[in-house]
C-alpha cells in the first residue's frame, strides 16, 4: 500500500514535469504532488522535512537532463510514452485494493 501511494505520487510529479513550463521550478512541482498525494499519510514533521528535502531539487531543465534520455525535449517526449503505463499501474492496483478494502490500512 505505500509503494501504491508512493506511485501516486511519482505519477503527479512526472506528469508536472512533463507538462510544466522551462522556468518551472522542481521543487514547487514535487510540492504540489507530495501534497496532493503522501502529505495525507505523513506527520507535521515528517511534511515539512520533505518540503525542506525538495528544495535542493535542481531546475526543471537540468533535472530534466539528470534523467540522461537526451535533451529535455526528449526527456518530456519520453514521459509522455510512461505516464499512460504508470497511470494504468496505479489504476489497477487501486482497483484491487478498494475490492479487498486495503486503502485503509495506516
Amino acid at each position: 500500500l505505500r509503494l501504491h501511494r508512493a506511485l501516486r505520487w511519482l505519477q503527479l510529479f512526472l506528469e508536472g514535469l512533463r507538462t510544466g513550463r522551462e522556468d518551472s521550478r522542481t521543487s514547487v512541482i514535487c510540492t504540489d504532488s507530495y501534497n496532493a498525494s503522501l502529505a495525507t499519510y505523513h506527520p507535521w514533521v515528517v511534511r515539512k522535512a520533505a518540503t525542506v528535502a525538495f528544495c535542493t531539487l535542481p531546475p526543471r531543465n537540468t533535472f530534466l537532463e539528470i534523467m540522461n534520455v537526451g535533451t529535455p525535449e526528449e526527456a518530456v517526449a519520453m514521459l509522455g510514452e510512461a505516464l499512460p503505463y504508470i497511470c494504468d499501474v496505479y489504476g489497477i492496483t487501486q482497483e484491487l485494493f478498494a475490492q479487498h478494502k486495503l486503502l485503509d490500512l495506516p
